[in-house]
């Protein structure tokens, strides 16, 4: 090429550079109202620190922990949850029991007069016929055995050990329950993986292990204010990658994470022939898990709130166990046994079993799941919800524990052939917090965190890069699900292959397209958090009747409940009015679809409610579920069901 030719391009690429400078700079962007125009394929958007992404399809703004109107909402000084001063007496080492006789004074007694036993804990497998939705029998104890050794080979799932003071009555000084990954259980799947890997020099790098650690509740944001131990440690040490657009697609745990593990809408489930109100066809579902135990690797799962977990709509959770290792009846024992919040009240979940945070149970069940595997792929799916669920500032409690686990997951070389999923559902749906326009926008935006081998990104370079890419372009929990998916079948591998189809999602593998919309993601539009909407004073007179239909289609749901008594609308918090289509489905809509996003508050039970709702043709219509953004407590203690005990207030309360 020659010199004029060289000065020609070279002033063309400048042009088209500062061309879109000034269609995508934040100075000419308003922040409220922003409006995106489309860009040439030759275009690289600037990068703002106004913005968490900033495509033609979809603006999300961003916030400084700092900013005067959430600052009080950051913690000057790490919450720190204690469970006890005392050290555990026992502790599971592998398949062995260890007894520590010398911390025996941190109770006050001798070994002499101490004697401590052990009960297996066993599963009792679920008959469909004689099921009973009370029932919360899923376990039982098998005859003690005294310990009497320091070290003790346990041949069991789980155990309980408790150790009784023989000179006072035999009262109770110690009880701890203890997991054990016994290899029986995985033996067929270990045994065939090792015939289809010997003459494969590095196996786990065509079976990558899958684990999703997740912690409930917890934005991105909030992860930013709360967490910057175990944020610094994920970025800087593990490389993980950051998702900055990622949306949630559903108001809780379950619809998020029935995306996530089954790639379905909620809708979806709800009509599948696993739906919860067919117990006995749950195992049905078409659960990820399944897919990877197909394809040879071992499963885990263990949550650290049993009775309030993933599948708490059913308290039996299955028919049969779901995975190889099914950690929910040994928690569920321990819940009833050791479980404890330390003195602190106000908490849906336990924070303490024993001397341990719950937390750090289900932190230690993922290393022990991936030490006791070494030698094969695995798949696992652990969540922790007891600290963070709750209140905002107390996600500092988790900082250090989650920095130990990620710690510890290095140091004993599980990041080598494993893709870590650190990741969360949702942002706080409730409290102060929630009130603010942020909180409104972190509610919809969770932490999403990948960890990859450190030989992942210079040997499959273009699928590195196109994660890198999608950091900033609109991403949702269905990609979450491919992404899995081509991990299963190392797909990263060869992406010049055409794209596997799916109902909803994409993998993160591949560029996500910068056009992108919440509806090209399967994010329903109450949860979309692209911005293109104005802030209303709450007297605004085109508020008042959105929200008497709002409060009269929770009326018509709640006629199935006779036992709820029917709301009426008491005021009107907040709102926003804005052409939401243009940020979810731009240039498609003949004539202007006004979407309205408000919070109000019903009576009786004073429920704060937040919903988004559509106005076109001169109808009216929700978008998605009306949120309850704050806590309703005993209000809807007359009634199960998933979506209406979130508005029901039980007339007996009258």
């Amino acid at each position: 090429m020659n010199l004029g030719r060289s000065i020609s391009w070279l002033a063309l690429v400048t042009v088209i550079t500062l061309f879109c400078y000034l269609e995508y700079s934040p100075l000419s962007t308003s922040l409220v109202n922003p409006s995106p125009k489309p860009c040439g394929a030759a275009c690289s958007l600037e990068e703002s620190p106004h913005f968490l992404i900033h495509t033609p399809a979809c603006v999300i703004p961003d916030f400084d922990p700092a900013h005067p109107s959430i600052a009080k909402f950051r913690i000057d000084k790490p919450d720190k949850i204690v469970c006890s001063t005392k050290r555990p007496l026992t502790e599971a080492e592998g398949l062995f029991l260890h007894l520590y006789k010398d911390r025996i004074k941190d109770y006050n007694t001798s070994w002499e007069d101490l004697n401590c036993t052990y009960q297996g804990i066993r599963r009792i497998q679920q008959d469909p016929e004689k099921y009973n939705r009370n029932c919360d029998k899923v376990s039982n104890l098998t005859p003690r055995v005294s310990i009497n050794q320091e070290l003790t080979v346990i041949d069991e799932d789980g155990i309980l050990v408790t150790c009784t003071d023989t000179t006072q009555n035999k009262s109770i000084v110690y009880k701890d329950i203890h997991y054990f990954i016994q290899p029986r259980r995985v033996q067929g799947k270990r045994e065939k993986f090792k015939k289809e890997i010997e003459q494969q020099q590095r196996p786990h790098r065509t079976k990558l292990n899958v684990v999703i650690m997740g912690t409930d509740a917890v934005s991105r944001g909030n992860l930013i204010r709360h967490m910057p131990k175990t944020l610094h440690y994920l970025k800087h040490e593990l490389g993980a990658i950051d998702f900055r657009g990622f949306t949630k697609v559903g108001d809780n745990t379950e619809p998020n994470m029935i995306a996530a593990l089954m790639g379905l809408s909620y809708d979806e489930f709800m009509k599948h022939k696993c739906h919860p109100k067919r117990w006995a066809k749950f195992d049905d579902c078409p659960l990820i898990w399944r897919e990877f135990s197909k394809q040879g690797y071992a499963t885990a799962y263990a949550e650290d709130a049993a009775w309030m977990g993933l599948f708490h709509f059913n308290k039996l959770g299955y028919v049969k166990e779901p995975t190889d290792y099914y950690n929910r009846p040994y928690y569920l024992m321990s819940e009833k046994h050791i479980g404890h919040s330390g003195g602190r009240r106000g908490y849906n979940a336990q924070l303490c079993q024993g001397n341990r945070r719950s937390m750090d149970v289900i932190h230690d069940y993922s290393l022990t799941v991936a030490d006791a595997l070494k030698d094969m792929p695995y798949f696992g799916y652990f969540w922790t919800c007891s600290i963070t669920h709750d209140y905002l500032k107390v996600v500092s409690a988790a900082d250090l524990p989650s920095l130990r686990y990620l710690k510890e997951f290095k140091r004993r070389g599980h990041q080598e052939n494993t893709v870590l999923f650190f990741i969360s559902d949702h942002g706080l749906r409730w409290g102060s917090f929630r009130s603010t326009y942020a909180g409104m926008l972190e509610e919809r935006l969770p932490f999403v965190m990948l960890v990859f081998p450190p030989w992942f990104k210079e040997e499959y370079p273009e699928a590195w890069a196109n994660m890198a890419t999608n950091t900033r372009r609109l991403t949702s929990t269905f990609d979450l699900h491919v992404t899995m998916m081509d991990i299963m079948y190392q797909r990263y591998a060869d992406l010049l292959a055409q794209p596997t189809p799916f109902l909803h999602g994409q993998s993160l593998f591949r560029v996500v397209p910068l056009n992108r919309t919440c509806e090209d993601a399967s994010v329903p539009e109450h949860f979309c958090a692209c911005q293109h909407s104005t802030e209303v004073d709450a007297d605004d007179p085109r508020l008042k009747p959105v929200a008497q239909f709002v409060v009269k289609k929770i009326n018509e749901g709640l006629q199935a409940f006779p036992k709820c008594a029917p709301l009426q609308l008491k005021k009107i918090m907040s709102g926003r009015i804005g052409t939401a289509t243009n940020s979810t489905k731009p240039k498609k809509e003949n004539t202007v679809a006004m979407t309205y996003t408000l919070t109000l508050v019903t009576k009786p039970g004073e429920a704060q409610l937040e919903s988004s709702v559509r106005y076109h043709d001169k109808t009216y219509e929700l978008v998605a579920d009306v949120s309850r953004i704050n806590k309703y407590g005993n209000q809807s203690h007359c009634i199960i069901d998933f979506t209406y005990r979130k508005y029901c207030y039980c007339k007996d309360l009258l």
